[in-house]
């Protein structure tokens, strides 16, 4: 009887062994509608967006990886990575720092940019958007931009763009509102939402029928680790199958790669 109950243990060990999951740590910063931060009943705040969502539709669609979001600084993504603190970072874009960091790129399921946005003042049209000399300009901090080259230094946009940096673009819509800045460079995706939340804010503003930059979004997962670049795309492309990728981009307002 002792030996049944020794032998009923192993195999209860091994299954539960079998059913652990490897952990994944994920990266995620404030980057709406990807990553976007409420508080809750309790005045807490909490993190949601598409990164959330697609988080649990990944650890819902297989048993194999618990993925874990870890909140990072946008502008320390890459001392944070380089120090161990995550593996897989979601809605990236290797020109956007990654190029000098030996980092895997996952196939790019959906694509992204940003616009400008000014106030809707009398005579001021597209035209607005061809100069920004001695125009205050309005971004997220740690963010590369493609007016300044792609170059995030703070010194270096505060310098030559008069930038004011923020956490999240509904601080810089807010802002600019109150006429604190002269021209936003807000996520397309993100800005769709706010003028379907608030369309009495929509004739206020002008936005710029040509882009800050257009990019393809993609997985950066640290070469060598489980899962690997080629199972991030296997387990992409079961979610796009499933429908359930297409029900999140209607859900945020992002568009599929072509």
């Amino acid at each position: 009887m002792g030996k049944l109950i020794i032998l009923m243990t192993m195999i209860l060990s091994i299954s539960v062994m079998a059913e652990e999951r490897i952990i994944v740590n994920v990266g995620m910063y404030p980057f709406a509608p990807f990553v976007e931060t409420n508080q809750d009943t309790n005045n807490e705040l909490q993190p949601s967006g598409m990164t959330i969502d697609l988080i649990s539709a990944l650890n819902q669609s297989q048993k194999k990886y618990s993925f874990v979001a870890i909140q990072i600084p946008p502008k320390r993504r890459y001392q944070f990575y380089k120090d161990g603190h995550y593996d897989v970072i979601f809605y990236e874009n290797k020109e956007w720092g990654w190029s000098n960091i030996d980092i895997d790129v996952s196939n790019s399921y959906q694509k992204g940019g940003e616009v400008y946005v000014a106030l809707n003042k009398l005579g001021r049209g597209q035209e607005y958007f061809d100069d920004f000399t001695g125009k205050r300009m309005m971004g997220i901090l740690g963010f590369h931009y493609g007016f300044s080259g792609f170059n995030a230094t703070e010194d270096y946009l505060m310098k030559h763009y008069y930038m004011n940096f923020s956490y999240d673009n509904l601080k810089n819509i807010t802002l600019l509102l109150k006429e604190r800045g002269d021209i936003a460079v807000i996520t397309k995706a993100y800005l769709k939402r706010y003028l379907t939340n608030n369309p009495e804010h929509k004739k206020k503003l002008l936005i710029s029928e040509k882009m800050d930059q257009e990019y393809q979004h993609a997985v950066l997962v640290r070469p060598g680790i489980r899962p690997s670049v080629d199972e991030i795309n296997g387990m992409l492309e079961t979610l796009y199958q499933s429908g359930t990728l297409t029900k999140l981009w209607k859900k945020y307002g992002i568009e599929r790669s072509k």
